[in-house]
């Protein structure tokens, strides 16, 4: 009786083992939009891997879990625009780690200029600090 039990035991922590290494492995990607007063009234839209990931407005920012590996985000102004995405960033995402992704608007004459860029924990908690988070960002507010 005792064997049988044992066996029972056994097999149950073999199944719940197995079952902790079928999970996908993720890390976390914080989006950042604290852009200033330029297009402040206009959603950004923002991609990972070209697929839409967010809408935000301006001194917001949303967090995204996403598989590890190579990914690439983008970012187009959702206002009157051509259409066009910036460049593409290429971000590495490691297991359990945090990725910090900030929109940047240049202008340059009359042209605005989006373009998303990977920065620390340390550039990142100011802006963070400033800026509320939008848990429901692909719904238009």
């Amino acid at each position: 009786m005792k064997i049988a039990k044992l066996l029972s035991f056994a097999t149950l922590l073999l199944t719940l083992s197995f079952s902790g290494f079928s999970q996908t492995k993720t890390g976390q990607v914080y989006l950042i939009r604290a852009t200033g007063y330029t297009g402040a009234a206009v959603n950004y839209r923002l991609y990972i891997d070209d697929q839409l990931a967010c809408k935000l407005k301006n001194k917001s920012f949303s967090i995204h879990d996403i598989g590890i590996g190579e990914h690439t985000v983008r970012v187009s102004s959702g206002g009157i625009s051509n259409g066009k995405k910036s460049m593409p960033l290429k971000i590495t995402v490691a297991e359990g780690k945090v990725n910090y992704i900030s929109i940047v608007s240049t202008e340059s004459g009359y042209v605005n200029k989006l373009t998303c860029q990977e920065i620390t924990q340390n550039s990142a908690a100011p802006l963070l600090a400033k800026a509320t988070e939008n848990k429901d960002c692909l719904e238009e507010k």
